[in-house]
């Protein structure tokens, strides 16, 4: 399977197009689009970690959901931390693919499979944000529940710990946004959310939505994501049995210390 087979591949699973307009993914590293592939790993940030496991294997790509490279590259040195990876993944001969608001926002996409796993029954391409259109959703589950109640099918849907900001009224009607949430809490209000779940909430933007009656549920950033490794890898064995996918997970949230 060549470079350039997988990256049109999941151009046809993830449109660039349904990806926001200030976003930087795609092929963003490749010396060979006919280079073959036989070995993939798959990641949610193209770490020094990463890049150390993908070269011990062999993998000839990378498939990210985070970009590498998102900020203009002035030099490629040494000096900086992205340099250096770069320079790492060239004399590796190692491709780098990385799909972030694309898959986000696509049908079948991070965002639905997200709400599906936590039992919310989803509106179809809601426009919460004039901007980008497709970002985020907003769904209902089948029943009431005390927020307590919901951030704890969170915490256990997701394996991951979930900070909870109640507004001590049950909910029904979910926002949600994967990774950085905090830009639809309000968009998910007006609409009539009782609840918003995403990740990086900040303290008072979960202070004001409590004020106006909705709770918020903040799982963090990589609890959101890390489904993603996973399904690149489904992605990759549905499309050829040839391929050998290795998922691998760092979480780099930070250790919570209680000392009191």
């Amino acid at each position: 399977m060549k470079i350039r087979e997988i990256e049109a591949y999941f151009e046809t699973l993830y449109p660039k197009d349904r990806g926001c307009s200030w976003d930087n993914d795609g092929l963003l590293i490749c010396s060979d689009r006919e280079k073959n592939v036989e070995k993939v790993l798959t990641c949610l940030d193209v770490t020094f970690h990463a890049i150390e496991k993908a070269i011990a294997e062999n993998c000839q790509l990378i498939i990210s959901h985070h970009p590498m490279i998102f900020s203009p590259v002035k030099n490629i040195t040494e000096d900086s931390i992205v340099g250096q990876k770069i320079l790492l993944l060239l004399e590796a001969g190692i491709s780098l693919l990385s799909l972030h608001t694309r898959f986000d926002c696509a049908i079948g996409g991070l965002n639905e499979r997200f709400a599906k796993d936590l039992g919310i029954f989803v509106e179809s391409d809601v426009i919460l944000l004039e901007e980008e259109p497709y970002v985020g959703g907003i769904g209902n589950l089948t029943g009431k529940m005390s927020p307590r109640e919901f951030a704890s099918v969170v915490s256990r849907v997701l394996e991951c710990p979930v900070k909870l900001y109640s507004a001590d009224m049950d909910v029904r009607c979910v926002g949600f946004c994967c990774g950085s949430g905090k830009d639809l809490i309000f968009p998910t209000l007006s609409r009539g959310a009782d609840v918003f779940v995403g990740g990086d909430i900040p303290y008072h933007s979960a202070l004001d939505a409590v004020e106006k009656g909705m709770s918020v549920i903040d799982c963090g950033h990589h609890g959101s994501e890390k489904k993603s490794v996973k399904i690149f890898r489904e992605d990759l064995y549905a499309f050829s049995s040839d391929i050998e996918v290795i998922c691998f997970s760092e979480d780099l949230g930070g250790e919570i210390v209680e000392d009191f």
